[in-house]
């Protein structure tokens, strides 16, 4: 019992990467720029510290289903080569682009409310 919790973080986990397109290092980047496009940056070795930014991500798969599908997943492997085009100096992070412009970026350590107000608000305004 004590490590339910654990397996249901985990099970959360595995749920939300098998729908999110990941960025291979041998791939650039693309960004449909005629869409509201998702980008997390994750350190899949210090997942622990980014718990808040899954369960943002949960919360916002219920009214976005199809933003978070189409949600491109950074990991810290491949990220430092988007640090500057993103302003932002590692991860986690989870930024809104459209149009060539950031909507929304959340850096860092950050709460759930944070991080699903904005991007919550953002996305809703189609």
């Amino acid at each position: 019992m004590k490590g339910m919790p654990l397996l249901l973080f985990i099970a959360s986990l595995l749920f939300i990467a098998s729908s999110c397109n990941h960025v291979d290092s041998k791939e650039d980047l693309t960004i449909d720029q005629n869409i509201k496009q998702l980008i997390f940056f994750t350190d899949d070795q210090a997942y622990e510290h980014e718990v808040t930014y899954y369960d943002a991500i949960i919360e916002l798969k219920k009214e976005f289903p199809i933003d978070i599908k189409n949600m491109k997943i950074i990991t810290a492997a491949n990220a430092k080569k988007y640090y500057d085009q993103f302003d932002i100096d590692g991860c986690p992070a989870i930024l809104l682009v459209y149009n060539d412009k950031i909507l929304v970026k959340v850096k860092g350590e950050a709460t759930k409310e944070q991080i699903v107000k904005p991007l919550y608000s953002a996305l809703k305004n189609k």
